[in-house]
């Protein structure tokens, strides 16, 4: 056991089937830390920096150039290589000036999409969950692990508590500001984030709240095909058009 908790190295045989990678090339593969994002659902960065980026051609120079802090997660500079990189996280690499945002992707499940320096200054996050806090405030725990406060000057008549679970927040990088509220309801664009059907982006046709032991559902319709996702697996990116860049084969 190390102190993180687990094996540093996991065997390229059991490893998730949307990892790029040469199973049978090399028995372990790199093992991400447990944090914000699912470990079966994210990116170590070393796997990045090594086997999808190709900067270099073993884990000892990815770990050293890593350790010297050339690679940006969110804005914020990150120096382990076993850092779980997930979704609509962005890479930024100031050396090049090259920016990744990760994105679901039909065949990958996750995938490095470039994007302009601008685009990696806002990151879209869901809110998983709302909490109050001292003094009535509203801590707005989001999927990627971070937590916004809303503050709100009277608790009887909280007026700021505009938001709801599984509403998306357009945030600026690193600072965390809001920008814009994208509301989960019908008509809104989402991206299908997990499941068979990942990577599917479409508009919202219906929601379908269920209690009990049944899943809640979600109703996608692109191009007059209507399919339907886990109430979960849904992540709502814009109104009329997407407020981030998406890979053309999401688009299309």
């Amino acid at each position: 056991m190390t102190r993180h908790g687990g094996s540093k190295h996991l065997k390229r045989l059991n490893t998730p089937k949307y990892l790029q990678i040469e199973r049978k090339h090399g028995k372990f593969l790199v093992n991400p830390l447990p944090g914000p994002h699912p470990k079966r659902f994210c990116l170590p960065l070393l796997h990045i920096v090594r086997d999808l980026l190709e900067i270099v051609d073993n884990h000892r120079e990815a770990k050293k150039l890593i350790g010297l802090g050339y690679f940006k997660i969110d804005r914020k500079k990150v120096t382990e290589g076993r850092f779980p990189v997930g979704l609509m996280d962005v890479l930024s690499i100031d050396e090049t000036n090259t920016h990744y945002r990760i994105v679901p992707d039909s065949h990958y499940g996750l995938i490095l999409h470039k994007i302009p320096e601008e685009e990696s200054l806002t990151k879209l996050c869901r809110i998983d969950h709302k909490t109050t806090v001292k003094g009535g405030n509203i801590q707005l725990n989001l999927h990627d692990g971070r937590n916004i406060l809303i503050h709100v000057k009277d608790p009887k008549e909280p007026e700021e508590d505009m938001y709801k679970c599984m509403d998306v927040l357009k945030i600026s990088l690193p600072d965390q500001d809001i920008l814009k509220k994208l509301e989960f309801k019908e008509n809104n664009l989402a991206l299908i984030m997990a499941g068979k059907n990942i990577g599917i982006l479409g508009k919202i046709t219906k929601i379908e709240k269920r209690f009990g032991p049944k899943a809640s559902l979600v109703s996608i319709e692109r191009d007059g095909t209507h399919t339907e996702t886990l109430y979960d697996y849904t992540f709502v990116v814009g109104e009329d058009q997407p407020e981030i860049d998406l890979p053309q084969r999401i688009n299309d």
